[in-house]
């Protein structure tokens, strides 16, 4: 069993994030609504669920108007160019995580969209894995998060689907992810800023490190 967090191990940058950028150069007015909430979001620093609320109120503000298709053809067509676009995904991981397939049963869990995500993995050839990611309710044109998969959260998702973390090892890049290292059999950590590397390293005695 292997699980791969997606943004900053399978992809570069955060696949989310290009969604929401890509959206606000279509509507650049909400720029100054979004701007500040993503300040409170990089301020917040370790208060994860501070940043994680603030994240939320963005994805909320960013996609306001869109119905539930609407924002899935905007979604699906974001993760096919991001696909293509060079440097965006990590080839060598994409290999491995289909060479793992082979073997093993794989499962991506990560914060960034079901929707978004479903399409960016079948564009590098994953159309098949698993995904347990975040969702999206709509509500009278107004898409608010229904479950942000991040910190803890991945760790409940995954149980929720009845897929056992202990005996998993687990791809991630940032130490967010440490409620669900921490229960996994081995963690790999994959090319970590330096402070989730010193957290990490710190928290996981026996993890491998690749940069």
């Amino acid at each position: 069993m292997t699980l791969f967090d997606l943004d900053g191990v399978l992809t570069t940058k955060d696949t989310m994030a290009a969604l929401i950028v890509q959206r606000l150069k279509r509507k650049p007015f909400r720029l100054l609504m979004v701007l500040p909430i993503y300040a409170v979001a990089v301020i917040a620093g370790s208060h994860r669920e501070l940043a994680a609320r603030a994240n939320r109120l963005a994805v909320q503000v960013t996609f306001k108007g869109l119905s539930e298709p609407e924002y899935r053809d905007l979604a699906s067509g974001a993760g096919r160019r991001l696909a293509a676009q060079p440097g965006f995904v990590r080839e060598d991981l994409i290999q491995h995580c289909r060479n793992t397939q082979k073997a093993s049963r794989v499962v991506i869990v990560t914060a960034s969209e079901l929707c978004l995500v479903e399409s960016l993995l079948e564009a590098t050839g994953l159309p098949d894995v698993e995904v347990i990611a975040s969702r999206l309710t709509f509500t009278d044109r107004s898409p608010r998060v229904a479950l942000h998969n991040v910190g803890y959260q991945k760790v409940r998702s995954l149980e929720a689907a009845g897929i056992p973390v202990e005996r998993a090892t687990f791809y991630t890049d940032s130490a967010s992810d440490l409620p669900l290292a921490l229960k996994t059999a081995q963690t790999v950590i994959v090319h970590p800023t330096k402070r989730s590397r010193r957290r990490l390293l710190t928290a996981l005695s026996g993890a491998r490190l690749i940069e």
